[in-house]
Formats: structure tokens, sequence, C-alpha cells
């Protein structure tokens, strides 16, 4: 009796340090031809985003309404925000994101959701402001890994469709400063004499 519960106690000991490990983890990625992954990112008017400017960050939940930012494990569950290469395409290779709530191999509800980093640091400050310049992919559903890749690789993004960020439109004090412009150049336009041929 005494020396199953020991055996039992080891057990435990040996798991603990690896139970913050066991949760469904993906990779950072809109582009993996060998998954089919292939979902560029594009502005307002189609052009494909590329660089500093834009951002991108997957979220996650085990429902379609709980969504959160993912965490990488082994960063102090840092958020992971990247930056966009060329063509649309962004990719992380500081590690697996997980969905803490989904355990390893399960399937967990995702979207990526990208921004203007010209308007804010996050996609919350950006959408907060409400002027566009962000945006979200569909909601998909997609099997995770495992952090670490033990026992397997983190999951890639299969069912990652392509989307397009909202037009920025000015704010309303910029609205109120073009309308007084035109109103002013109505008004001088009238009172400038008429032109005499002579």
């Amino acid at each position: 009796m005494r020396m199953n519960s020991f055996s039992h106690l080891i057990g435990l000991v040996i798991l603990l340090p690896f139970d913050g490990f066991t949760q469904s983890s993906f990779l950072l990625r809109n582009r993996s031809p060998a998954f089919g992954v292939e979902a560029p990112v594009f502005d307002a008017l189609g052009v494909p985003l590329a660089g500093a400017n834009y951002l991108a960050e997957l979220w996650g939940a085990a429902t379609p309404n709980s969504l959160t930012p993912l965490v990488l494990l082994d960063r102090e569950l840092r958020r992971e925000i990247v930056p966009f290469t060329t063509g649309g395409y962004f990719s992380s290779d500081k590690g697996s994101l997980c969905v803490l709530e989904v355990p390893p191999g399960g399937f967990a509800w995702l979207q990526v959701r990208a921004w203007d980093a010209r308007m804010g640091g996050t996609y919350e400050e950006v959408a907060a402001l409400g002027l566009g310049g962000y945006g979200e992919s569909p909601l998909f559903y997609a099997q995770g890994g495992t952090p670490l890749g033990l026992p397997g690789p983190p999951g890639p993004l299969i069912g990652l469709e392509s989307f397009s960020l909202r037009a920025v439109v000015p704010e309303p004090s910029t609205w109120a400063l073009l309308a007084l412009g035109g109103a002013f150049l109505g008004w001088a336009t009238r009172r400038r004499p008429p032109h005499r041929h002579g």
C-alpha cells in the first residue's frame, strides 16, 4: 500500500514539469505549401501587405466566441506579433503558439488578425479607433500539435483564408477641416472681381 502511494507521488512529480506543455499548438505562418496553406493578406485596395508598417497575430480558443491572442509557452506566455515580409505573407520562427484550454492535438477555433502598425501597436488599439486599417480572417477550425514538437510538431493553419484590411477613413476633425477649407475656397472665388477683357 505504501509503495503504491510512493510510486504515484513519484509519477506526479515527474509529470508536473511537463504539465505546462500540454496545450494544442500552432505555427504562425500564412504560407505552408506542403499543407495547402496559401492565404496572403491585402490592404483595402487589394495590394499585398509588406514591411514593418503591417503586423499580424494569431487568436484562438476552444469556442468561437472567446478568442484571445495566442501565447508562446517557452517565452513566458508572451504574445507573438509579427511583421509582413513580402507578397502579403508573415511567418514566425520563435516557437509554437498555444491554445491553453485545448489539449495537445486538439482542434481549436482560430483567426488571424492584422493591422496598420502606424495606427497602433496592437489589433485592439487600432480596432478601438474605429477608423479602419485593421482586419480579420474568417474563423476556421484547425487541429493543433504539441509545443516543442513532442510528440508531434505544431499544427499548420489549415483552413486559413486570405482577407483584406478595412479602408482607413479620416477622423471627424479631418472632415471638418476639409469642409472648412472647401467653404473658404468657394467664398474666395465668389469675392474675386470678374476679369475684364480689354
